[in-house]
């Protein structure tokens, strides 16, 4: 199974239909239109642009649940939003704590981008999940006593949520099928639920933070 976005989800799609996976778009959706109330909300560039690259990652998204294009176009444009994503946190620290990135934080950084190059290239790109949910964990991680204290006491439940996704997309390659045979049911509509909350909770403490930019 070389392409795994959006269609080899755990959601079978209508294929005649003009939305292919309801169930998934609906719940992208509806995280774009709460995330464009936080953006709303927003006073400084810099955190519009955070969460403006979220409803940019997730209006994708939704459009890839509803509509499939051909090859591996939408895997790799979704991938690369993910690195817009990345980057925004990357600039909201550095912004919110005054503190440039540390040399060992840029070396793994790197790194990982490496690896997630030669993923690319060479092996199935569903192991690229891994590397792409690594590297805003690794950017929040190496800021982390230098946030707010909310954002210290909150960051911990987001990464073990991101880890929870990653493990239940790998659920989903390789139990799917399994897992429809015995009861029909839009599965994917559990990662998409906690990618909701996942972004809506970035969204809300980041805009906690404009006082310090």
């Amino acid at each position: 199974m070389t392409i795994f976005f959006p269609f080899k989800t755990c959601e079978k799609p209508y294929v005649n239909s003009i939305i292919a996976q309801p169930v998934s778009a609906s719940i992208n959706i509806i995280t774009c239109i709460v995330l464009l109330y936080f953006a709303i909300k927003a006073r400084t560039k810099t955190i519009k642009l955070l969460i403006l690259s979220f409803i940019i990652f997730q209006a994708f998204h939704a459009f890839s649940h509803i509509k499939h294009i051909e090859g591996e176009i939408q895997s790799n444009i979704i991938h690369t939003i993910w690195y817009f994503v990345s980057l925004m946190i990357l600039i909201t620290s550095i912004q919110i704590t005054n503190q440039e990135p540390q040399l060992y934080t840029i070396i793994i950084l790197c790194a990982i981008i490496i690896i997630d190059f030669y993923l690319f290239t060479y092996t199935n790109k569903l192991y690229m999940i891994f590397t792409a949910f690594t590297i805003p964990v690794v950017i929040v991680i190496s800021y982390y006593n230098l946030y707010p204290m909310y954002m210290k006491t909150i960051i911990p439940y987001l990464i073990l949520l991101l880890l929870i996704v990653a493990i239940l997309i790998l659920n989903e390659k390789f139990n799917c099928e399994i897992m429809i045979s015995y009861v029909n049911f839009p599965y994917h509509a559990i990662i998409e639920i906690l990618g909701l909350i996942l972004f809506t909770s970035l969204a809300y403490i980041f805009l906690r933070c404009e006082k310090n930019i």
